[in-house]
């Protein structure tokens, strides 16, 4: 190198060194708190979780056993691996409406409205799981719901459903469910709110119901036909015996007098009237009858004994449609003749003795009823 690049290399400044800049304590821990937080919020979701009330979640282990059956984890806030999945089960009373089409034990086709009242048990949640699944009301319940409701149905007629109590009913369907025996899912009730028959057992029914109150309503009329001719029997007895009473105080006198207080308070009313005034001294207003005061003397009717005059009875009547003979009594009947003749014949002249004495008795009645009777 020359002299003159020596000077020239010199004439040049000189580059300062590189400063290395280095974190203080401070900005680390703030840097590791960052980091930190930024892990947290992105495992957050994929490690805490939360039960919500009600619930039990499920465990279960991607990388190992899978579903976790001897746990559950309970209501709140709980942590797991990230790689785990958690499965929500709602433990309270949950209710299921259906509609079972079943047959009678006749063959007649029923319609129910049920619902079901069930919850799955808590601690067996993981065992449902594995079981079953998450689906479990229309895998099991929904089927083991209906099963019963058409095995119960089906040992019933039309008619028995008709009368049957629905709590019956309802008792009998728990017990064909509780006969299944399995610790998974517990049925807490199921109701049936409502049977549908055939159309043409409905109709039936109803006319048999409507004859039933036709027949119902006639026997209130013959009671009420039996009190009416007890009321008019007491009536007769009492205008017969009143008429006895007075019969003596009736006299032309009396009657005349009346026959004048009635003319007077015909005159005294409001209403427009016409009164015709017979001629003579016995005679009364026209209105009144021209002949009231010129009656014969006839005999004061005798009192009524109450007892005399008694309405049958109504129970003992003979029957309007007798039951006829049927043909195994006629064989019967004729066999016993063949056997006993002897009897028969016996049989016949009492009948005849009996049926003699009976023309007489008649004869004796008629001439005792003949006699007048007076009853005091």
């Amino acid at each position: 190198m020359s002299v003159a690049e020596d000077d020239v290399e010199v004439g040049k400044p000189k580059k300062k060194p590189r400063k290395i800049h280095r974190m203080s304590r401070t900005d680390k821990a703030i840097a590791y708190l960052l980091l930190l937080g930024f892990v947290s919020i992105v495992l957050w979701p994929l490690t805490f979780f939360v039960i919500g009330p009600g619930e039990v979640g499920v465990l279960f282990r991607t990388l190992t056993v899978g579903t976790e059956t001897r746990f559950v984890y309970p209501e709140g806030i709980n942590i797991k691996w990230p790689w785990n999945r958690i499965y929500r089960y709602e433990v309270r009373i949950q209710k299921q409406d259906e509609t079972v089409h079943g047959l009678a034990a006749d063959g007649l086709r029923i319609t129910s409205d049920i619902s079901v009242l069930y919850y799955p048990k808590a601690d067996n949640a993981g065992k449902l799981h594995r079981a079953i699944g998450p689906e479990y009301a229309d895998r099991f319940v929904r089927p083991t719901a209906v099963e019963a409701v058409r095995s119960v149905i089906g040992k019933y007629d039309p008619h028995e459903l008709y009368q049957v109590d629905m709590t019956r009913l309802e008792k009998e369907v728990m017990e064909t469910i509780e006969a299944n025996k399995q610790d998974l899912i517990v049925f807490d009730q199921v109701i049936i709110r409502r049977i549908e028959l055939p159309k043409e057992i409905n109709q039936a029914i109803s006319r048999k119901l409507t004859e039933e109150q036709n027949a119902l309503a006639y026997e209130y009329v013959l009671e009420q036909a039996r009190k009416e001719a007890e009321r008019k029997r007491i009536d007769a007895i009492g205008y017969q015996t009143f008429y006895s009473i007075v019969a003596d105080a009736l006299t032309p006198q009396l009657l005349t007098w009346r026959g004048i207080e009635a003319t007077v308070e015909l005159s005294k009313s409001n209403n427009s009237k016409i009164v015709i005034v017979g001629g003579g001294k016995d005679q009364l207003p026209l209105i009144l009858g021209s002949d009231i005061a010129n009656q014969p003397n006839l005999p004061a009717p005798a009192p009524v004994n109450p007892q005399r005059y008694r309405l049958p009875d109504f129970d003992n009547l003979p029957q309007l449609f007798p039951n006829a003979p049927t043909a195994e009594a006629d064989t019967s009947q004729d066999q016993e003749t063949q056997l006993r003749p002897d009897e028969n014949s016996t049989g016949d002249n009492t009948s005849s003795e009996s049926t003699t004495s009976g023309e007489t008795a008649p004869a004796s009645n008629d001439q005792n009823t003949g006699k007048p009777q007076t009853d005091n």
